[in-house]
């Protein structure tokens, strides 16, 4: 049985052949797509599965949460 992405990215985080360097990595990695979705324009972003400003939404509320993270 495949694991939920939950489970999956949990995994990724706890347990990494890098040790906790690997959280930063996730985080940074997290950071940067975020920034790249925001900068575009919604409209740019529609696919056939997803709304375009839904996935610019998430990419704002990604970059508010890591900024209230790290610049507290």
């Amino acid at each position: 049985m495949r694991s939920t992405n939950i489970e999956f990215v949990t995994e990724l985080m706890e347990f990494s052949a890098h040790g906790a360097l690997i959280q930063a990595f996730v985080l940074q990695a997290l950071t940067q797509y975020a920034d790249r979705v925001a900068a575009c324009e919604p409209e740019a972003l529609d696919t056939s599965l997803v709304s375009g400003h839904a996935w610019h939404g998430c990419a704002l509320e990604v970059q508010r949460k890591l900024k209230q993270r790290f610049d507290a």
